[in-house]
This record gives structure tokens, C-alpha cells and sequence, in this order.
């Protein structure tokens, strides 16, 4: 946490769980979002976003533009994909609890399940991710020290790693804040060190040389994967982590805190995976690209930075797992907070297990999980996003709605989960993600993954009409 925190604070058991946050309880400031959310897009899995990027075959200079898109902006419909998750954060501050707690106003108790289930497979799935890199950077960091490569060597990491980020995620949001200011500032700069070495030490020529690539087959797609794994995929967490946030925080400050925090080490991470992707060409593909990035650095700084590396994984793993958990007890689950971290902490360590010793793929189902999972959640955050807008803003969110309290808003609420069910199945139609192809993936659609961009569009315009036409009969 922040200095001006009492530590002791920082390592108490949470018992808030989707219960709205006292007033008492709202004294966060907006510097915590901004170590939150830079702790969030350290890890270096950004290198490797930075490496698929070029993988579509586009130059340099197309590569670097497609980081920044696909970070800051989700194009086709105008909205910045990281935009979406200071959004969010304005709703939690708003209203007091989770993401998907709020979105029950919109869906009803019961048809919220839906988008609440499918949210927490996407964390799990993101945990899982998290897990099995961390995994793969601890071992790499025990090679560096002389260690050989074994399978007993992976479980050992594969231990440590999840026990640490099951620990942390049990002592709740003050504990990750707290992490996250630290890690931000050390490993931050280290990213930095290591980036600068990159670009002395890079060769320019074959960097400017790297041919251009198509902008319909190429350039969108880049865009959509990175705006799907980076801003797209956090907006569902975004008030989880702002709902602690002081009446007094204003919004700009709230909405430069998570943009800035988001966007800085990620552009980095990603800037130094584009120019890796020269001396590795195959460092997207590869079955451990953790250990192949530590290759080519030297012995003094591959050893201090998979260190900080793996301890910058630990709080983006911990964020993933602690939202999950949240979600779970939102479908309904009735189990402490500490018991629904633990089930999900199960039910990832499994998906780890089998990917690290029995799949062997890594990067394949990765990318086809993030445009997957991408289409549901472009659906979902333009309801979220236009119901904020039109409605909460003002009038706020109704605790009895919120938790069904009087009989209130227990039941499904059919409209808003058919504009949800039709972007997403629009979206489908014209995505093709390699284990389930819609029959519309077609020419211009057939390797450009628009379907995250087309869920978010026909979800957006299909709520609005629902929100004009009930305006219309009030």
C-alpha cells in the first residue's frame, strides 16, 4: 500500500467480499489505481505481445502503431479499450462493490449469472496464464543460477509460484495495493534498464528493414489480439479495484491514474518485444519464450530481472484470482471469500498442470483464447459502459437491486441479456480463433478478428435502442 497507509492494515484477511464498502471504508486515493494498474501490465508477458505483433508479418513502424492502437484505442467503434476500465473504476467508486455485483441492476439477480460465469472463466483462464508464465519465469530464474531444466524443477516452481499468489490473494485488496506500489517502482525500473540495453544494442538496420505487411490481414488483427489481452480484458475487473476509492477522488484524476498506470510499462514491454523479435524470431512461437527472452541479455541483468520478473507476474497473477473470486460469489456461490480464492486456486492450478507437463503449447491456445473470450467481453462492456453512462451516472446504483433485498430485481431481466447474447453472437459469425470458426470469417473478416469490434458495435447500438424505446414509454 501506499506509505501513508497503516502497514498493519496491509496484511489483514478482507471480509468485505461483493458487500458494499462502508463509507467509512472509501479513503483510497487515485495513486493506488495507478501502482494497481502498472503492476497489472509489467509482467512480461508484455514482451511476448510485442513479438506477436510483428509474427502478423507487418514492419516496424506498423508494429509500434499497432501496440498503440490496440492499447489505447479499440478503433472501429472509437472507444479506448483501457478507457473501458477507467470506466468501470468510475462505477465502482459509484457504487460500492464489484464489477459484475453492478452489473446485476442491468441483467436482473438471475440473468446476471450469465455474463458473471463467462467473466470468471475468462480470469480463470487469464490466471491460469499468469500461473503457467510465472511458472516458466521462476524456472528460468533457477537456470540462470546454475539450475538444469526438469520436469522436477517446473513442479517445484510450479509450487511456489501458486502458493505465493494463493497467500496473497487470501489477505485481500490491501495487500495487493501495497505489493503493487513496491513492485511497480522496482520492477518498473529494471523494465526500463532493460529496455534501454535493447534499444543500444539493437541492430537498427534489420529493424527498419522488416517489410509491411497488409493493413486489413496484418495490421487488424495485431490490433484486436492486443486490445482483446490488454484493456478489453481488464474492464471487468475495474471497479474491483476502485471501489475502495474516496467520494472525494475525482474522475479525471481516477480516469489518468488507471490509463496512465496501464499504458506506460505495457507500451515499454511491448516496444521491447518488437525489437526482440528481430535477434528471436521465433520467440512468439516458442514453447518457453520466458527463458528464450533471458537468452540474450547478459549474465548481470538476466538474473535481477527474471527476479523482478517473476515477482512482477505474482500481482497481475493475484489481481486475476482475487476478481475471480469475487465473481464467484456474485453467480451466488455462498462460501467465504477465502474459500472462493481457494476453489479457484484449484481449479487453475489444474489447467497449469496441464498445460506445463502433458499439452506442451503454450501460445496457440493463448491466442485463440484471448479473441474468444474477447467477443463475450466487448458485448458485455458496451451495456455496461452505455448503462453507466445514460443511467448510473446520475441516479446511482440501487443497494436493494444490487442484492435482490425486498424481492427487487431477482429475476432475469430479458432485454439487456438478449442485446448481450446478440452482439456476442454477431461477434462469433465473423471470428475465426482455430477451434470455432463462424461460417460469416470470410474475406475481410477471414484473419481479422473485426468480430471483437462487431460484438461491441451491435451490443452498443442494440442497448441504446432498448434504453430510447423504455425512455420512450416512461
Amino acid at each position: 500500500m501506499t506509505d501513508d497507509i497503516n502497514r498493519n492494515e496491509a496484511w489483514k484477511v478482507e471480509s468485505t467480499g461483493i458487500d458494499r464498502v462502508p463509507d467509512a471504508e472509501q479513503t483510497g486515493k487515485p495513486i493506488e489505481l495507478f501502482w494497481i494498474w502498472s503492476a497489472a501490465n509489467i509482467g512480461i508477458l508484455g514482451v511476448v505481445y510485442g513479438a506477436i505483433i510483428v509474427g502478423f508479418g507487418l514492419s516496424f513502424l506498423q508494429s509500434v502503431l499497432a501496440a498503440l492502437v490496440g492499447v489505447a484505442s479499440f478503433v472501429l467503434v472509437g472507444v479506448a479499450s483501457f478507457v473501458l476500465v477507467g470506466l468501470t473504476s468510475f462505477a465502482g467508486k459509484r457504487g460500492r462493490t464489484s464489477t459484475l455485483t453492478l452489473s446485476r441492476v442491468i441483467f436482473g439477480l438471475k440473468g446476471n449469472v450469465a455474463p458473471t460465469l463467462f467473466s470468471w472463466i475468462n480470469l480463470m483462464g487469464w490466471e491460469a496464464v499468469n500461473v503457467i508464465t510465472g511458472t516458466l519465469t521462476l524456472a528460468a530464474l533457477f537456470e540462470a543460477f546454475g539450475l538444469g531444466s526438469s520436469h522436477l524443477l517446473t513442479a517445484l516452481s510450479l509450487l511456489l509460484f501458486g502458493g505465493l499468489t494463493v497467500v496473497v490473494s487470501l489477505l485481500g485488496q490491501n495487500t495487493v495495493v501495497w505489493m503493487q506500489s513496491w513492485f511497480s517502482r522496482i520492477f518498473g525500473t529494471m523494465t526500463l534498464i532493460v529496455v534501454l540495453y535493447i534499444l543500444f544494442n539493437t541492430e537498427w538496420s534489420q529493424v527498419l528493414a522488416l517489410p509491411s505487411g497488409s493493413w486489413l490481414t496484418g495490421f487488424l488483427p495485431a490490433v484486436s489480439v492486443i486490445a482483446a489481452g490488454t484493456g478489453i480484458s481488464w474492464a471487468i475487473a475495474g471497479a474491483d479495484y476502485s471501489r475502495y476509492q474516496s467520494p472525494r477522488s475525482s474522475s479525471k484524476s481516477i480516469f489518468a491514474a488507471v490509463m496512465g498506470g496501464a499504458c506506460l510499462p505495457l507500451m515499454l514491454l511491448m516496444l521491447a518485444g518488437i525489437l526482440l523479435s528481430v535477434q528471436l524470431p521465433d520467440l512468439a512461437s516458442a514453447a518457453n519464450p520466458i527463458a528464450l527472452i533471458g537468452s540474450v541479455l547478459p549474465a548481470w541483468m538476466a538474473i535481477p530481472y527474471l527476479l523482478a520478473a517473476t515477482a512482477g507476474i505474482v500481482t497481475i497473477a493475484v489481481l486475476s484470482l482475487y476478481s475471480a473470486s469475487l465473481n464467484l460469489l456474485t453467480i451466488g456461490v455462498q462460501v467465504k471469500q477465502w474459500l472462493a480464492v481457494s476453489i479457484d486456486a484449484v481449479v487453475v492450478l489444474g489447467i497449469a498442470l496441464y498445460v506445463l507437463f502433458i499439452s506442451g503449447d503454450f501460445m496457440g491456445p493463448f491466442i485463440s483464447f484471448l479473441v474468444f473470450c474477447g467477443v463475450f467481453l466487448a458485448a458485455w462492456e458496451a451495456i455496461f459502459l452505455l448503462d453507466y453512462l445514460c443511467l448510473r451516472r446520475r441516479h446511482g446504483y440501487d443497494g436493494n437491486a444490487l442484492y435482490g433485498l425486498h424481492g427487487q430485481n431477482r429475476g432475469v431481466r430479458k432485454a439487456p441479456l438478449f442485446c448481450w447474447f446478440l452482439g456476442a453472437l454477431c461477434g462469433l459469425l465473423v471470428t475465426k480463433t482455430g477451434f470455432i470458426d463462424g461460417p460469416l470469417a470470410k474475406g475481410l473478416f477471414a484473419d481479422s478478428s473485426l468480430g471483437l469490434f462487431v460484438s461491441f458495435a451491435v451490443s452498443l447500438i442494440a442497448y441504446g435502442l432498448y434504453l430510447t424505446q423504455r425512455r420512450e414509454h416512461q
